[in-house]
């Protein structure tokens, strides 16, 4: 019950954000959000971390892409949109979970990455300041 409770969490949450970004033609950043319910860091901030991460995106510059790992079901949607955001060979590196890794929207070329496990405080920061050098 909890992991159709996970999938069904994770797949409102990239609907919402997609289509937020989408709708507002302003993406500057994917954010490739790595998580997997066998990550000790994503169950200790997962949902903290998300709602920053919502709360900090207001403007649409941000597109997320919820990539659970957990199993390769809970991993086909996020495959999918990878592949048609043009990011599937870019990511084969990026292996960690409990991590948002940043590219930039236009280019593809990654920008950074964010930890699940920075405050909240620190992970508005960080996305100001990357939406700023975009």
């Amino acid at each position: 019950m909890k992991s159709l409770k996970k999938v069904l969490a994770t797949a409102l949450f990239a609907i919402v954000f997609t289509a937020g970004a989408y709708a507002q033609n302003s993406t500057k950043i994917i954010a490739v959000v790595k998580t997997a319910s066998w990550c000790s860091v994503c169950k200790a901030n997962e949902a903290r971390a998300m709602e920053a991460l919502k709360e900090n995106n207001k403007d649409g510059a941000y597109q997320f892409v919820m990539n659970d790992i957990s199993s390769p079901e809970t991993a086909k949607p996020s495959v999918a949109e990878i592949q048609k955001l043009g990011l599937t060979k870019v990511m084969e590196p990026y292996m960690a979970t409990g991590v948002v890794y940043l590219f930039d929207a236009k280019t593809k070329k990654p920008i950074n990455q964010l930890v699940m496990s920075l405050s909240s405080e620190d992970i508005g920061k960080a996305m100001g300041y990357f939406k700023q050098g975009k």
